[in-house]
């Protein structure tokens, strides 16, 4: 049955079928419900399909079907998931398969961010740590570079991106295999569950992105036809509402596959998918997510009678978003979300700094809050293998880092990882007590000053005032190795500037790709994307049996 589901989903994306495969959670989450299921089984139904885009969508990406049923069950409906703690034998099966998942934000596609799937697989392939560098079989992205055909062929005329520098290895699509390495694959993936449906809630996208997840792992499995015990690793690019997506699906996952470990400072477990599977939680990318939701982190202040507007009008995504309901503040404060996302072995957020992404303001993607005295580290010793002069990636011959030559990377801070056990201290602020919970999982944050890759910028004339001429943030690196939250809340929301620019870098940061004109306008913003590929493909590569 497992290679015919994967034949039936794949004619499902290709001609538009009569039935499609689907999984249904039989639970639905809320916000105020902790508990987690004593048992669980995934069982497959066939659904009747009809036309229209969010049937597309659910046809592409079937969701699972959660139940309180016995993992004694009869196997022939079900498929039994739980977690395993035991280390991984190794030797005991192939090499490990890295997943990289690319999720979209708000009213997106999943080629909106081609170019990071495409620097990726490019970065993957030069790393010359992997044997192989795919794109999943689902992926729209990687389907013989189909999307910019498309666009082409719809007279968009793409041939303007300066000769298709960005078509990284075209050969890649298909996978390269390379002479030394340790065996094990990348495999990247674009979600596409979302598209066209993204009004609905951070939950229902989430379980969306949760039940995809699964299935494309489950597919790229069922091709090697194995018997063994297979090592799989999950990473994500969450990109704006793309990263709260991605963190309601790594709960759900969870709470799926029965992870344990209450306090989240015990060695990672991994769960256990149709038997032969061991799923690992690798590594989590947020780019300008909104962590701490949009209420009073409007790039101009308003009142709240009018975020209430604005929030009804973007439907129940609004309503998480504008915190009308406790979604966002219960995905920040609550163990049954934190605790999974303490899992991965690194966390990591990119945050566009001084004014220069309306959309999500630094303050909220990189969870700063004024009256949080969090502390974060500058010091390169905090995290081993960076570069104290420019907080990045060390300069090689082999890996560059694109972005800090540009000069777009302010600073990278990293917060200290607290036992999840411990009560965070506050004020009794809603927005602090959100923003010391999430600091407390231990992150990696990147500051990105956007605004030389900008089209419409300008800098002014140089003052005599140093200060004034100075970067806020790298004059707080230079004179301390750490600073509070409230003190980069501060830097990086600062009028002081020698350049201005209009805030459109919420695109620019992931090097959105949507038409030509779009294109050309948020191409300043490739060497970030660049520099994150090389960043996460090395942290996707220390992932070792032992994690």
């Amino acid at each position: 049955m497992a290679p015919l589901r994967l034949a039936f989903l794949t004619a499902t994306m290709m001609t538009g079928p009569k039935k499609a495969v689907e999984t249904r959670l039989s639970k639905n989450v809320r916000a105020d419900d902790d508990r987690m299921p004593s048992a669980a089984a995934v069982t497959i139904k066939p659904m009747e399909s009809s036309s229209g885009k969010e049937n597309v969508a659910n046809e592409a990406t079937p969701s699972l079907a959660a139940s309180t049923a016995s993992m004694s069950s009869s196997a022939s409906a079900s498929t039994s998931v739980h977690i395993d703690s035991t280390p991984s034998k190794k030797g005991g099966g192939s090499s490990p398969i890295h997943f990289c998942f690319i999720v979209h934000g708000h009213q997106g596609k999943p080629t909106d961010l081609s170019y990071l799937h495409r620097a990726i697989k490019d970065k993957a392939n030069q790393h010359g740590g992997f044997a192989t560098t795919k794109s999943s079989e689902m992926c729209i992205v990687g389907r013989n570079s189909s999307s910019r055909n498309d666009d082409m062929a719809a007279g968009r005329n793409d041939g303007n991106r300066a000769n298709q520098e960005e078509d990284i290895n075209q050969a890649s699509v298909e996978g390269i295999t390379k002479g030394e390495s340790n065996g094990s694959t990348v495999v990247v993936h674009n979600a596409a569950c979302n598209e066209g449906i993204t009004h609905d809630g951070v939950e229902k996208g989430g379980e969306r992105l949760a039940n995809e997840m699964l299935e494309v792992i489950r597919g790229e499995i069922e091709q090697r036809t194995q018997n063994h015990e297979q090592d799989v690793t999950i990473s994500i690019v969450g990109n704006s509402l793309g990263g709260l997506y991605a963190r309601f699906a790594v709960a759900k996952i969870d709470e799926v596959l029965f992870a344990s470990d209450e306090d989240g400072t015990k060695d990672v477990p991994h769960y256990i998918l149709d038997d032969n599977i061991r799923l690992h939680f690798n590594v989590f990318c947020s780019t300008v997510c909104p962590h701490l939701g949009c209420a009073d982190r409007t790039y101009i202040p308003i009142p709240r009678f009018a975020e209430i507007g604005i929030a009804k009008g973007l439907g129940e995504t609004g309503r998480d978003l504008f915190r009308v309901n406790d979604l966002v503040k219960t995905m920040a404060t609550s163990p049954r979300f934190t605790r999974p996302l303490a899992l991965f072995r690194k966390r990591i957020a990119y945050a566009n700094a001084y004014g220069t992404d309306f959309v999500v303001p630094g303050s909220t993607a990189a969870f700063l809050d004024n009256n949080s005295d969090s502390m974060h580290y500058f010091d390169a010793d905090f995290e081993s293998g960076r570069d104290e002069e420019t907080q990045s990636m060390p300069q090689t011959a082999d890996r560059v880092c694109p972005a800090s030559e540009k000069g777009l990377f302010v600073a990278t801070c990293y917060t200290p990882r607290i036992s999840l056990g411990n009560p965070v201290e506050s004020s009794g602020n809603e927005l602090e007590v959100m923003s010391k919970t999430l600091d407390s999982l231990g992150w990696t944050k990147v500051f990105v000053d956007i605004r030389e890759a900008i089209p419409i910028s300008t800098k002014l004339p140089r003052v005599s005032n140093p200060s004034l001429n100075a970067c806020p943030v790298r004059k707080l690196s230079s004179n301390r190795k750490a600073v509070t939250s409230k003190d980069l809340y501060s830097a990086i929301s600062s009028g002081k500037s020698s350049r201005i620019s209009l805030p459109f870098g919420h695109n620019a940061i992931c090097a959105f790709e949507r038409g030509s004109f779009r294109t050309a306008f948020n191409k300043g913003g490739r060497p970030v994307a660049d520099s994150l590929a090389i960043n996460l493909v090395e942290d996707i590569s220390m992932w070792t049996q032992n994690d």
